[in-house]
């Protein structure tokens, strides 16, 4: 997993995990391997034999979205196969609560107002928050400075300190945290509300298209070179596992959404329409491509 311990990847693995140890009648183990972009976890699996005994749970932006900012030896898209989704998840526009605007008009109104005052944090290079927050920052007039994080918490951290005063975080991650008063929401990248935040307004709503991401989840993935019959015996355990009601209702009650029952085609074919839609997004705002 390209994940370190805490956050909705980690928490989708061990659900998963632990339903396919029921299911399965044999241990699974979760292996944290965060950093790189995803490619220290990818080399990870790709080093190890094509079985079924090695799998990657992961942010499918890990093959849609971080391969066109981050280039490696290798094309993930190519090399994993993506098996089934194990959560639902989309972003929301999170901001310091002591940030004076209260919605995305003001922000951007203020930012013009106090140029390179405002900051947007960056939780890693090609991640959905990485592109929201440059597309955010071409919307401002280049008012409001992206400030690199390496993750989650760090960037949490800070803004909750006012070091930084807003980031895009995946919903599950801060929806505790804009209940409870430490951090407020100002908009979810989706073109509906979340039923996590339902008084938080979307960015389709607001007549922000742009900022309406497509679908995202976590979710399984294996080497294509796994011969057929196997993959399918895994994508057919996975759909059970996610399918029972024990593995759902834990789901909820970590702010997960379900995932949507889809084959292996589907999903792939989803990846290609993000990939093509966040590869628009990279061209338009010129952003550079770093090496592995």
């Amino acid at each position: 997993m390209p994940a370190p311990p805490g956050g909705v990847t980690d928490a989708s693995a061990r659900l998963l995990a632990e339903q396919l140890r029921s299911q399965l009648g044999q241990p699974v183990l979760v292996e944290n391997k965060p950093g790189g972009s995803a490619v220290i976890a990818e080399r990870a699996v790709m080093a190890a034999a094509p079985d079924g005994y090695t799998l990657m749970v992961a942010p499918s932006s890990v093959m849609s979205d971080i391969p066109l900012a981050v280039k490696t030896p290798y094309d993930p898209l190519k090399t994993f196969t993506f098996i089934a989704e194990v959560s639902g998840m989309d972003h929301v526009l999170v901001a310091n609560t002591a940030f004076p605007a209260n919605s995305v008009k003001d922000l951007l109104a203020y930012a013009r107002q106090h140029p390179k005052s405002v900051s947007v944090a960056n939780l890693s290079t090609g991640t959905r928050s990485n592109l929201l927050g440059e597309m955010l920052r071409e919307r401002s007039g280049n008012d409001i400075l992206v400030v690199p994080y390496k993750g989650s918490t760090p960037a949490l951290v800070d803004l909750m300190g006012n070091q930084v005063q807003l980031t895009f975080e995946v919903t599950s991650n801060v929806s505790s945290l804009v209940r409870s008063g430490k951090v407020k929401a100002l908009a979810v990248a989706s073109a509906n509300r979340s039923r996590f935040l339902p008084d938080v307004p979307s960015f389709g709503e607001l007549g922000l298209p742009d900022f309406v991401m497509p679908d995202a989840s976590i979710g399984v993935f294996v080497l294509s070179s796994m011969p057929r019959a196997l993959q399918d015996r895994l994508h057919a355990e996975v759909a059970r596992a996610v399918d029972a009601p024990r593995f759902r209702e834990a789901l909820i009650a970590q702010n997960l959404d379900s995932p949507r029952a889809a084959s292996m085609e589907q999903l792939r074919q989803t990846l290609e329409a993000t990939t093509a839609h966040n590869k628009a997004i990279i061209e338009k705002l010129e952003l550079k491509i770093r090496p592995e």
